[in-house]
């Protein structure tokens, strides 16, 4: 009470509104008093029953008021009166009603009194003190100022008839500056239909969306079911892709907490949204258990991956965490952001090219890592098809600079990002990951104090370099979307999906495995562009055209997680699988061919170099 009454004291408005409030509040009281003797002695006030004005109804008052002042109602808006207000109401007039009683119970041997007319007046004070304010938000909302029509007024149709959307079009009601006009809802539950919201009217089923979008000359498209699966927002999507207007969503039912939807709350759909899959997320017990205490180095520790890993990694209290790449910028940048936003302060940052050698060797020596999750390399198939010898010398040899090293140092996990390119590889970037796999299985069979392990991925939605990247840069540059073939699909993922199937697989390894995670299906990268556009505001054909230009060379129509002669098995959890590969290799013959696959990326004979790569991996398809 006394935080109340200071805020009173501050602010005169809040003073003189919360006093009219009181005032109408006590006036009700004793009305309801008043109409409860009338009503229980046939329609007459019985002298000495009514108990206003003598001393017993003073007292009855000062319980109400102060009542009233302890639960803040009249600090409450009327205008926005819900379920939490009314039953603040229905506490204050039952608790009243309670602590009053005793004063007339007890002293009715010298005062009249009726149990009934008390018991009437309770009844009536609910209903009066509710229907106040239920009237008097019913005349605000009515006579609200509605957004005057010109071309700014934005038409909304909601998609989703339930909770969300009742809060979001009362947000909408409630703030009539955005200019922002409701035509109706849609919603597949038969119940709903043709039912009405606030006045809002429920015009049909989600699978109308296209007609009532034209009928009702709709702009945008709001989608209000934070819990629906992502097959029915990709239906959604589809849908309203058919039509002129804009497309947005609340946030995943996760992200809303205590049903607290506001205008703020409302999105562009991200592409990451329509994966064919749900979102992933993995117990982190297992990766706390073996990252706590433990120094940590990170390679390409600036880059997409990297960086997300070091953010992931701080989360799990290491004892230290080395920062490795090449880019000073990136290592400034990460290490910037793992202090400030993340509070973890305990980094070292390393400019280091990991084909430096005798300085890999050294890091080792000096700061002693526990565990390498190895993130640095050319990823960029186009790029590396025109330097081979960058894709033999930074992907393979510097790997195995940081193996050697490992190796020496005997680090407890090794863990490699590699990539379903290395499956069956058409190309060179593919190819060097394939031989950066196949030699992390003799690392692993020589060094059993080490756990030497890869982890392949899709295409990685938002890494530097990835396809969403690529068509943002060409629609702002010439408004053209190349794609090489319409036929073409990958599988997606999103980079903390790729950093915890990374930190998962060095709980699992146990040395020389491969770990995938279970991506859904694959996405044809047409129909991927035409949804980005559309996502984007734009209208294909009109502001942004697509390209045919054909392969670029060493590219797959479609890619593959695992090739015929690699055994694939469940493990532990439930998102990722383990592949083993039992083909015999000759360690002797691999490690000759690779010295001399490093000789011909030194003298840049890159024809040599795309044979050498056939002879290494037979299951390659690289091509002159």
């Amino acid at each position: 009470m006394h935080l109340l009454l200071g805020k009173l004291r501050r602010n005169r408005v809040v003073v003189i509104s919360a006093l009219k409030k009181l005032l109408i509040d006590v006036v009700l009281y004793n009305l309801a008093t008043y109409i409860a003797v009338f009503a229980r002695f046939d329609y007459s006030i019985k002298p000495g029953y009514l108990h206003i004005d003598d001393i017993y109804g003073i007292l009855e008052n000062l319980i109400f008021i102060s009542l009233e002042i302890i639960f803040r109602i009249p600090l409450q808006l009327w205008e926005y009166s819900s379920t939490k207000e009314i039953s603040d109401i229905f506490l204050v007039a039952t608790l009243s009603k309670l602590f009053s009683y005793p004063l007339f119970y007890f002293s009715r041997t010298i005062m009249h009194y009726s149990r009934g007319a008390y018991l009437i007046s309770y009844v009536l004070l609910v209903g009066f003190l509710t229907s106040a304010r239920f009237f008097y938000r019913l005349y605000k909302e009515r006579n609200r100022k509605k957004p005057q029509k010109h071309a700014l007024t934005k038409r909304i149709l909601i998609v989703g008839a339930g909770d969300a959307g009742e809060k979001i079009l009362r947000e909408i009601i409630s703030h009539p500056e955005l200019k922002y006009e409701v035509a109706g809802f849609l919603d597949d539950n038969p119940t709903k239909r043709k039912t009405h919201i606030h006045g809002y009217s429920v015009l049909g089923d989600i699978a109308s969306l296209p007609y009532y979008v034209n009928r009702e000359n709709i702009d945008i498209v709001l989608i209000a079911i934070p819990s629906a699966q992502k097959s029915v927002l990709r239906r959604i999507v589809a849908l309203a892709s058919e039509t002129h207007a804009q497309i947005k969503t609340l946030p995943g039912i996760w992200e809303i907490v205590g049903g607290r939807i506001n205008i703020e709350s409302v999105k562009n759909v991200q592409l990451e949204d329509l994966l064919p899959r749900s979102e992933i997320t993995m117990d982190d017990e297992p990766v706390k258990k073996y990252i706590s205490g433990k120094t940590v180095l990170i390679t390409g520790a600036g880059g997409s991956i990297g960086s997300e890993i070091s953010r992931q990694v701080s989360r799990f209290n290491p004892d230290r965490i080395l920062l490795l790449g090449r880019g000073e910028n990136r290592i400034f940048y990460i290490e910037k952001e793992l202090k400030e936003k993340y509070h973890f302060t305990n980094l070292v940052p390393i400019i280091c090219d990991i084909r430096n050698r005798e300085k890999v060797f050294k890091i080792f020596e000096k700061y002693k890592p526990e565990i390498v999750f190895h993130t640095a390399a050319h990823k960029h198939v186009p790029l590396m098809e025109k330097n081979p010898d960058e894709a033999v010398l930074n992907n393979i040899f510097g790997t195995k600079n940081l193996l050697d090293a490992a190796a020496k140092s005997q680090v407890k996990k090794f863990i490699n990002i590699s990539t379903d390119k290395a499956v069956n590889p058409v190309n060179i970037m593919g190819a060097s990951k394939r031989v950066i796999e196949v030699m992390l299985r003799y690392y692993a069979a020589k060094n059993p104090n080490t756990v030497f392990t890869s982890v392949r991925f899709g295409n990685v939605l938002g890494s530097a370099g990835s396809v969403v990247e690529v068509f943002k840069k060409q629609i702002n540059e010439t408004g053209v979307i190349t794609i090489t073939d319409p036929k073409m699909e990958r599988y997606f993922m999103l980079i903390p999906e790729a950093v915890q199937l990374v930190l998962q697989a060095g709980a699992l390894g146990k040395g020389g495995e491969i770990f995938v995670l279970k991506m859904g299906e694959q996405v044809n990268i047409m129909e991927f562009a035409k949804l980005f556009i559309r996502l984007s505001g734009l209208e294909l054909g009109k502001d942004v055209k697509i390209k045919i230009i054909g392969n670029r060379g060493g590219e797959k129509l479609s890619e593959e997680l695992w090739s015929e002669s690699e055994i694939v098995m469940p493990t532990e959890n439930p998102y990722i699988l383990k592949i083993k590969d039992d083909m015999a290799l000759n360690e002797k013959s691999f490690f000759e061919k690779l010295d001399k696959l490093k000789k011909l990326a030194e003298e840049l004979d890159f024809g040599k170099i795309r044979k050498m790569f056939s002879e290494i991996l037979p299951e390659s398809r690289l091509t002159n």
